[in-house]
This record gives structure tokens, C-alpha cells and sequence, in this order.
């Protein structure tokens, strides 16, 4: 039977009602399916509801003090503008690359879909997308990334139902405030930020044509990644916009010659910060709001003192590393190497605060948070050595002793509590004499100390410090005088703020303010003060941590030339594994540590003299660089009286030296000076 034969008896069967059953049947069961098919899709897509509350991840923004952003945390780097803050030229950009017809279709555009669809046919997989700017926003919203044509018809479904429910403006705005255009940003305002260090409404033309190629395939016209292939994308959209008329060929070719400039906003100098920000956010809120809330956190930090103090600890460790170098025969020009770093890791930190807010203004965790997280200036605890001693002495003064009082420094025995003897020793390895408390802790006498301990009980010091600010637990035993109990440069700085803060101690405070994503006040910390010491006690206790700047442990200071009021404690421990110095001024205080996380010695040619000390002196500077600290003020029950300072009595016209010394009201000596045994009262200190 021929083809003939074939199509003439189908075409009779065709003309029966038998056959005219068989097609209706046949496609009311493929209509049925196809129906019942879609059905199932727009059943499985996202309700109206949840298209009203979907709130996409936003990035919480951590500014200093002045409101300068600092960091942002963020899975989905993400800051959402409204649509007039977007400039005209970067909209117009984007809509003539991404979807020309997107004012005219709804929702879709058939040509182009037609065109994707010819071929993925001939390829045999979805290879082509064709879609609008409504079709991309539905499906980077609410589908997955997936090539598949069941991922397609849901697309097409729910960007119908998005035409249906907003206006094209309002499409638009969702569009360019989730579009994925690389390096973490989401959004042309994070964009913006991440390529530009800009607002997006301060775009110029070329930056605008080279964001508006980064949502067909953020990756590969990355500026970070491919800067090349930027630019030529770039050029080829401001050749598309000649061709269109949205700008005159002049001004396209002006922004072709205009080179690609990118750097982030955020200021990437405050690591150890930030992340002491975000462990405290994050036990407040939890990751996910952190992560995905869009938080605006107001911090306390000074990016200006910031900067400052991680100039200054570079600079410091680099002269420590010179010092170890020569001292080991190791060629200078090879502390850089990698191995010998790697066998010389020296560490620093370093931390500035107000003392009468506890704003902590600028930190310093390490040498190099790329190299280890690990922050030194809050979790490392150290021995503080010397540092702790004016703990000591702020006891003895704020219970009726005065700087003029009188400890003899002789040789002395000990017995522990194992029944073994230990004959404690100064630095110096010598004694001195009648000492008075002023000089004993200006040049750190460990004997004087000890007895002045003994005679004010450690019990005593132990409140005190405590009340003042440190936290660590603190061994009631005579090891006190020599700082042998472990404590954190936060700790030792915020409780040395409450002697210029005349006795008043302040919390150390790093978030001042939360906001939420629409601006609702979360969080606000305000100043948490407490009177601790009497406020002539902390006066005379600065007066006395003076004299050690002016001519004591710390005098390098005065050398390197600072003259304005300040004060301050060096602190080295037995072993020289630890070097301090905390200083203030009437507004300022700052701690440095140095050492090796191994707690290893750090030799004799480190010293808490030459390393911290002008790793502060060359903060300070920078700070006072255009300014002079206020004097310390001082109480009104603060008297002045002129004495021996050998005996620590009254002066009179026999005595061969002078020393106007402070006192409070009441506890001025009554007796006159009458012992005079030759010895010059200006008995050396050797530097500690």
C-alpha cells in the first residue's frame, strides 16, 4: 500500500465521528494536564503576603564617632535606597542593557523569550534566559539560580503576578536594591560603596556605565577581578548610549579616557575593633539580625586617634625588632623576611580612651589581625608588673598617707608560705634609704612598695583595684607590689582613667547607639560613672604620676620633647616578658603592652622605657599636634606645702632642698625639718 493509499483512507477516518471523539478526548486530557500543570506552579508560588512582608538581608553599618562608616557585616552586602536617589543616567543605563521595553511589556517580552527559546531548543538545555528586569527580580527574590524550564514557567507566572501587584517604579527600585553586581554587594548603593567609596548619588557617567554591566555577570567584569575586561565592557555601554542618545558622543568619549578608580568606603584599619564590636552585638541581637538586619551601630571610635595609634605600634615594633635584631647579629635589612618574623613574632596592643565617658577611642589588638584575630588589648592577659602599683599607693593615699611620707628602702627578709626565705630587691639592685612615697614610685621602688603594702594590707589594695576598674581575679598576697596577678590593658587602662577623672570611674564603652533598618532606637549607652577614690586622692595621685613623666621611669617622654600635663605608669615584670606603659593626660589616657604571645623574655634591650613608652609619646603627639591638654584639675580641699623632701617634714631655711608638695586639708606634716645628716635630698633614681 502506497503513501497515496495512506493519507486518502486517513482522511476518510478523519470525517468520522469516531475519530472527531478521539481528538476531543485526546485534547481535553492535554489541556486538562497543561491546566492542572499550571495550576500546580502558581499554587507552589509565593503568596501576595509574604510578596508584601519579604524583607531582603541587609548589612549592618558600624560608624565611629563622627559617623564615618567603618565596617559592615553582612552575608548579602545590601543597603536599600529609594529610586529618586538613584541617578537618571545610571537608570536609564541599566534599563536600555538589562530590558529596554521594561516600561511597555508586562512582565515579560515575548521576542525575547522566543529568541532564548530557539536556542535552548537547539542546544537542548536552557542556555539562554531572556529575561526582563521583573522576570530577574522574581526570580532572584523568591526561586532558586537553576536552569530549568520548571524554574522558567514559574518565573513568567509569578512576574505576572509582581506587574500585577506594584507599579513599574516600584519594580524598578526592588530591582537596583537586590541586584547581584559582584564582590558581596547587592544593590547599586552597595555597589557603589563597594567599587567607589561613593553614595550612589554621587555617581559620575563612567561609573554609572560600568555598574550598569556588572548584573549579566558581576564575576567576569568585576574592576577587582577583571579590570581590563571592565573597562571594555564599560566602553561598549557608553558606545550603546551614544547610539541611543541618552549622552552626546563628547562626553561618551571623555568618560572612556577616565580611569577606573575603586576602593571601598569602609576604612579596613580597625579590625581588632570592629570584631569587639561584633562579639558584643552578637550576644545582644544574635548572627542573624547582625548578618541580615540591616543594624546601624554608633561606636565610640576616633578613626583620626585610630590611625594614630596603628602608626605609632608599627613604628614601635619595628625599632623592638632592630633592637633584637643587633643584639642577635642579625643583619637589619632582614626583619622584614618572613622567617624572621616567624621566629621573632613580637606582639603589641595598644588602647585610648576618655576618661570621663569611657569611650574607648582607638584599639589596637595585635601586630596584624590578618596574621592572628587573637585581640591583646582585651583577652590577653598579662603580669602588669610596676603598672600595678599605683593601685598601691592610691590605697595608702586615699587613707591619710602622703606623698611625703617617709619608708625606709633597706634589705629585708621574707618567708613564704612553703617556710622559704626571699630577700626582695629593686630594680636597680640597690636601696636608697628614707624614701618618700612620691620618689618611691617615681623611680618604682619594689621595697618601698612591699612595705607600704604590708602596712596597708593587701585585702585593702585588692577593693580598691577592684573597685576602680579591674575585673581579673587578684592574689591577696605581697606578690601585689610586684603585679604578679594577670590583668588585660583594658582593664589597667579604664582603672587608671579614674585618677584624672578625679576619682570617678567610668565603664569602657564601645557601642554608643543601635538603630534598626527603619531607624528605631534599639540601644543607648549612656556614661556609666561611679565615685570610687576621693577626688583628692586621684588629684594627688596624678601629681604623683607626673613626677614619674617629669623625671622618673617614664622621662623619655620629656626628651622626646612633649611638654603638655601628663602622667602615667611604666611596668616591666621580673622576667621581661611584658613592657607597659599607661599614661594620660586631662582627657585622654592610653595603654601600651608589649611582648611575645609565648610569654617569652624579651631581652634586655626592650624595656617598658624605650618601647611603650615612645610608642605613646608618638600618639600623644599626633593627638596634641594642634591642641594642648587642659591642666589637671585639682579639688579644692588640695593644699600645698613646702617641704624636705628627704625627711618629708616641714622646710625651713636649714634644709639644703625644696619640694612644694601636695596634701589634703588636714594631713599637711606639723613638725619642721631638724634632721640634716649632709646627704643631698635629690638622691639619684636610676631609670626602671
Amino acid at each position: 500500500m502506497n503513501l497515496k493509499t495512506l493519507w486518502r483512507h486517513f482522511t476518510k477516518y478523519a470525517k468520522t465521528k469516531q475519530f472527531k471523539r478521539i481528538i476531543a478526548v485526546f485534547l481535553t486530557v492535554f489541556f486538562g494536564c497543561f491546566i492542572g500543570l499550571l495550576m500546580a506552579f502558581y499554587l507552589d508560588l509565593p503568596p501576595l503576603a509574604e510578596l508584601e512582608n519579604y524583607r531582603p538581608s541587609l548589612a549592618s553599618k558600624i560608624y565611629d564617632e563622627k559617623g564615618t562608616l567603618i565596617a559592615q557585616l553582612f552575608i548579602e552586602q545590601r543597603s536599600l535606597v529609594p529610586l529618586k536617589k538613584i541617578p537618571e543616567i545610571l537608570k536609564k543605563t541599566i534599563l536600555i542593557i538589562e530590558d529596554e521595553g521594561f516600561y511597555s511589556h508586562l512582565g515579560i517580552s515575548p521576542v525575547s523569550m522566543f529568541r532564548a527559546f530557539l536556542v535552548n531548543i537547539t542546544q537542548g538545555r536552557v542556555a539562554q534566559g531572556g529575561s526582563t528586569i521583573t522576570q530577574q527580580l522574581a526570580k532572584n527574590l523568591f526561586l532558586t539560580q537553576d536552569r530549568t524550564f520548571s524554574r522558567k514557567i514559574k518565573e513568567v507566572m509569578l512576574s505576572f503576578k509582581i506587574e500585577y501587584r506594584y507599579t513599574k517604579d516600584e519594580i524598578l527600585e526592588m530591582y537596583l536594591n537586590q541586584v547581584n553586581m559582584g564582590s558581596g554587594a547587592y544593590g547599586v548603593e552597595a555597589a557603589a560603596r563597594t567599587y567607589f567609596g561613593k553614595y550612589v548619588e554621587e555617581l559620575t557617567l563612567p561609573e554609572c556605565a560600568l555598574l550598569a554591566g556588572l548584573p549579566r555577570a558581576p564575576n567576569k567584569y568585576s574592576p577587582y577581578r577583571n579590570p581590563d575586561k571592565a573597562r571594555m565592557r564599560r566602553n561598549r555601554i557608553l558606545d550603546r548610549l551614544v547610539k541611543k542618545n541618552v549622552v552626546e558622543k563628547k562626553a561618551a568619549d571623555k568618560a572612556k579616557q577616565a580611569p577606573i578608580e575603586i576602593h571601598r568606603i569602609e576604612q579596613k584599619n580597625a579590625p581588632y575593633f570592629v570584631e569587639y564590636v561584633r562579639q558584643q552585638l552578637e550576644e545582644t541581637y544574635g548572627s542573624n539580625v547582625i548578618y541580615k538586619g540591616g543594624l546601624s551601630v554608633y561606636t565610640s571610635l576616633d578613626m583620626k586617634l585610630q590611625e594614630y595609634a596603628q602608626k605609632a605600634v608599627a613604628r614601635g615594633l619595628e625599632e623592638a625588632e632592630i633592637k633584637i635584631a643587633k643584639e642577635n647579629g642579625i643583619p637589619v635589612e632582614n626583619i622584614h623576611d618572613a622567617e624572621f618574623r616567624k621566629n621573632l613574632p613580637i606582639q603589641a596592643s595598644f588602647i585610648a580612651l576618655d576618661p570621663k565617658t569611657g569611650h574607648v577611642k582607638a584599639m589596637v589588638g595585635g601586630r596584624d589581625y590578618a596574621e592572628s584575630e587573637f585581640n591583646r588589648a582585651t583577652q590577653a592577659k598579662r603580669q602588669p608588673g610596676s603598672a600595678f602599683k599605683p593601685f598601691i599607693y592610691a590605697t595608702a593615699i586615699d587613707n591619710s598617707f602622703t606623698p611625703a611620707d617617709i619608708i625606709v628602702d633597706a634589705p629585708m627578709s621574707m618567708e613564704d608560705k612553703d617556710g622559704q626565705t626571699w630577700k626582695p630587691e629593686n630594680y636597680e639592685k640597690k636601696f636608697f634609704g628614707p624614701t618618700s612615697l612620691r620618689k618611691a614610685l617615681t623611680h618604682s621602688r619594689n621595697v618601698v612598695t612591699l612595705k607600704l603594702l604590708m602596712k596597708v594590707g593587701t585585702s585593702s589594695v585588692v577593693s580598691y583595684a577592684n573597685k576602680m576598674g579591674i575585673k581579673s581575679q587578684l592574689q591577696k598576697n605581697l606578690s601585689l607590689a610586684f603585679g604578679t596577678s594577670e590583668v588585660t590593658l583594658m582593664e589597667l587602662a579604664s582603672a587608671y582613667a579614674t585618677f584624672p577623672n578625679l576619682g570617678v570611674k567610668a565603664e569602657p564603652i564601645c557601642i554608643v547607639s543601635v538603630k534598626d533598618s527603619s531607624g528605631k532606637l534599639l540601644e543607648e549607652n549612656q556614661p556609666h560613672l561611679q565615685d570610687v577614690l576621693k577626688p583628692e586622692s586621684a588629684y594627688i595621685m596624678t601629681s604623683m604620676m607626673e613626677s614619674v613623666v617629669n623625671e622618673g621611669t617614664a622621662a623619655r617622654i620629656r626628651a622626646n620633647g612633649i611638654t603638655f600635663n601628663c602622667a602615667g605608669k611604666t611596668g616591666t615584670t621580673d622576667n621581661q616578658a611584658d613592657v607597659w606603659f599607661i599614661g594620660f593626660t586631662s582627657d585622654l589616657i592610653a595603654g601600651c603592652w608589649v611582648g611575645f604571645d609565648n610569654r617569652r623574655s624579651l631581652g634586655s634591650v626592650i624595656s617598658s622605657s624605650n618601647t611603650p613608652v615612645p610608642i605613646w609619646g608618638e600618639f600623644m603627639k599626633e593627638v596634641y599636634k594642634e591642641r594642648t591638654p587642659e591642666p589637671f584639675s585639682r579639688p579644692p580641699k588640695v593644699v600645698t606645702a613646702r617641704i624636705d623632701p628627704v625627711t618629708g617634714m616641714l622646710y625651713t631655711s636649714k634644709c639644703k632642698n625644696s619640694l612644694d608638695e601636695v596634701f589634703i586639708e588636714g594631713t599637711v606634716p606639723t613638725e619642721k625639718c631638724d634632721k640634716h645628716d649632709g646627704l643631698d635630698s635629690s638622691l639619684p633614681g636610676e631609670k626602671k
